[in-house]
């Protein structure tokens, strides 16, 4: 189970920007030595162990969001406003929901070499996801669904609402999204 280093770096990215360096000590400080190690020397074109990705949440949740428990949903926000504000500007320019979740199975290949996403579309403004053999981790599931629904406002939908009945994290088979919005 391999993620891109970039994924990494956002993380770093986004406690630098919203936590200080102090608050980057902390994050790994949490992670412990051999996990801050690895974390505080890997490269944005690297591939890195995906469970490592799941505990870097986690010592971000334990410290950052120790004060705030909305943090992770923050993270997850800001990290699709910059993945779509500058990495991917061309796919923002064209994209519409639908046109989203008909590519979110290879976009998703770009950073992760597990997880298998299947989309059904249920109609013209809703959409059931599932995400199977992927981690574990309900963590890295609170982060995913502030990205995809800030991806969806960002591609022009309103009154995003996502559902997520089902976690790898809490036992379920796979991970489940409900997505409705609105034109």
């Amino acid at each position: 189970m391999l993620t891109i280093g970039g994924l990494f770096l956002r993380v770093r990215d986004y406690v630098l920007a919203h936590h200080g360096p102090r608050g980057w000590a902390e994050v790994l400080a949490a992670l412990g030595a051999e996990d801050a190690h690895a974390v505080d020397h890997l490269l944005a074109i690297g591939h890195y162990d995906t469970r490592l990705l799941s505990r870097l949440y986690r010592a971000l949740e334990a410290t950052a969001g120790r004060a705030d428990p909305r943090e992770l949903e923050r993270f997850g926000t800001w990290t699709a406003e910059q993945d779509l504000r500058t990495t991917h500007r061309l796919f923002l320019r064209m994209a519409n929901p639908a046109y989203v979740l008909e590519k979110t199975g290879s976009y998703w290949g770009r950073f992760h070499d597990t997880g298998r996403w299947t989309i059904e579309r249920r109609s013209p403004t809703a959409a059931h996801a599932v995400l199977a053999g992927f981690i574990d981790c309900e963590t890295f599931c609170r982060t995913l669904v502030p990205y995809i629904r800030r991806m969806f406002e960002l591609v022009g939908a309103r009154g995003v609402h996502i559902d997520h009945p089902g976690c790898r994290g809490r036992g379920d088979a796979a991970c489940v999204f409900d997505i409705r919005w609105k034109g």
